[in-house]
């Protein structure tokens, strides 16, 4: 039987009250989709004592939340930011959302790597076991030439496996590897999920576009070939964390920075043996997080730099995280709550012109007090 790699190993967490070992701090995740709104951006945390074991029972007072315009140095420049929420490790009360998103390409089939799409689909199986009856929801996507959604994000489990057994091997036409495209995809799949989201990747090569390698237009994309930073940009807008995992010998070393800069991890796999429970392992590391939402600076930057300390202790993480707005432009996460914001003023200037346009003609222009909804009054 192989070894377990390094990364599977720094998986198996252990659970212990705090105490003199919590020293080491992980941002795992950072979503500021609500913030042009709430003026909150929510942080994902997890703290390990010096054994790698979850420390709970920690306090808002036990973290300082510092930020900066992405860039500059944050231990120069950063300013301490308000904690104004905090859920506690492991009680958190909504579900969480996980989607699967699986390698479809034609070398996931059949010789010489062996079937590891019938090793993903049972992985994704014993996943969807683990969850019993509880609140999180999961999804399934597949990937090739083209992204597919099988299912996506819910409770019903049945349909879910029902749904595992319509993969198939793909026509040569459909054997492309278009592995940061599907993860632009995915980040559309999860955008109107609430609360805590997760893309877990199954693949077992690098990118392959079809548009690069075929010299033919894609069937959807056209001439377009997505690269490793349209995916990061795309989860870092909608604040997914992507957990990736590389099965086989070909690893796309892109795979690892956009994971790890979403605050996931990447599991480099080797054996079948390696990838048995892997996916219930990232799921308790999620349950174990820390939440916390804090009041951002107005940095004026494109990007902010969050940094995460524990008080007392020298251990800190640093995550990145589109700022939302910038010189009045909002960024792509943040467009339609916008426009939500905006319809309101627009249909109160409508109504104002509508009251003055239907004043009789020679007749005087006059103030009127208007009494909106909900009390209070409004003058014109």
């Amino acid at each position: 039987m192989r070894k377990p790699t390094l990364l599977f190993l720094f998986t198996v967490f252990f659970f212990s009250a705090a105490g003199a070992g919590a020293d080491e701090i992980t941002l795992s995740g950072v979503d500021s989709r609500m913030t042009a709104v709430t003026g909150i951006v929510n942080l994902y945390a997890i703290v390990t004592d010096n054994s790698g074991r979850i420390v709970e029972n920690l306090k808002a007072e036990d973290f300082i939340v510092m930020d900066a315009p992405a860039g500059e140095n944050p231990e120069v420049s950063a300013e301490t930011r308000e904690i104004v929420s905090f859920t506690p490790s492991g009680e958190r009360r909504e579900g969480i959302t996980f989607m699967m998103l699986i390698d479809d390409s034609g070398s996931m089939y059949g010789n010489p790597g062996g079937d590891r799409a019938s090793l993903a689909r049972r992985e994704a199986r014993n996943f969807l076991d683990s969850l019993g009856n509880s609140m999180d929801r999961a999804g399934l996507a597949l990937f090739g030439t083209r992204y597919r959604v099988l299912a996506g994000p819910r409770t019903d489990r049945a349909s879910l496996y029902e749904r595992l057994g319509l993969s198939a091997p793909p026509e040569p036409e459909e054997a492309y590897t278009e592995l940061f495209a599907s993860m632009v995809e995915a980040s559309d799949s999860l955008r109107n999920e609430k609360g805590r989201r997760i893309l877990i990747l199954f693949s077992d090569g690098e990118n392959y576009p079809y548009f690069q390698r075929s010299g033919e237009k894609h069937p959807e994309y056209g001439e377009k070939t997505f690269a490793a930073d349209d995916a990061l940009v795309s989860l870092q807008g909608e604040g997914i964390t992507l957990y990736a995992v590389r099965f086989g010998p070909r690893r796309d070393e892109d795979l690892a920075r956009i994971a790890l800069s979403t605050g996931g991890l990447v599991f480099d796999i080797s054996a079948e043996e390696e990838l048995s429970g892997l996916y219930s392992l990232i799921r308790k590391r999620v349950q174990a997080e820390y939440r916390l939402g804090y009041s951002p600076g107005l940095t004026g930057a494109r990007e902010t730099s969050v940094m995460l300390k524990l008080s007392g202790g020298s251990s800190s993480a640093v995550l990145n995280y589109p700022s939302g707005f910038v010189f009045g432009e909002p960024s792509r996460g943040n467009q339609a709550l916008l426009s939500l914001l905006v319809i309101p003023f627009v249909l109160l200037i409508l109504f104002i012109l509508s009251r003055l346009w239907r004043r009789k003609p020679g007749e005087p222009a006059s103030l009127e007090r208007l009494r909106p909804v909900g009390g209070g009054a409004l003058t014109v």
